[in-house]
């Protein structure tokens, strides 16, 4: 209870800091309680809200790894790899040493590999020669891409 009082009370500072500075308005609508609205969205699987309140913030407030962490999430969820992917770099750039970040663009890119193998293999002849290994390709990814999931955010 003390630490969360603690992260609380450090989170009011700097937020205040922020609205003394000018970075932040404090007005019906701000970038904060947009935040707290996409965080609400987003928890309770409004996906959709969450997604239009993440993209608010991520054009009001570009410099949130945690805001481009979600919306790869989101974009995941729905079945946008590439941006979802491009999302995570985003967040990267950020937070360079954001194992979440990592890890879950290397799930997003596992599962691109993954359709990337099968696409291949639908053009590939019988008698070529990679379509035996595109076929072991497709058989080695496909247990990881079915059990992955993306990191949990906090």
């Amino acid at each position: 209870m003390a630490r969360r009082l603690n992260c609380r009370s450090a989170l009011l500072l700097a937020f205040s800091f922020c609205v003394a500075a000018g970075l932040v308005a404090c007005a019906p609508g701000s970038v904060y309680e947009q935040h707290q609205s996409a965080v609400l969205a987003y928890e309770s699987g409004a996906d959709a809200r969450a997604e239009a309140l993440y993209q608010g913030l991520a054009r009001a407030a570009p410099n949130d790894p945690e805001t481009w962490l979600r919306l790869g999430n989101l974009y995941a969820r729905s079945n946008r790899p590439d941006k979802a992917a491009d999302a995570y770099e985003r967040g990267l750039l950020l937070a360079p040493g954001d194992a979440r970040l990592w890890y879950n663009l290397g799930i997003i890119r596992q599962r691109q590999a993954h359709a990337s193998f099968i696409q291949a293999h639908q053009f590939i002849d019988d008698a070529d020669p990679l379509q035996v290994r595109t076929k072991a390709m497709i058989e080695r990814l496909a247990p990881a891409v079915a059990e992955a999931a993306p990191a949990a955010e906090k």
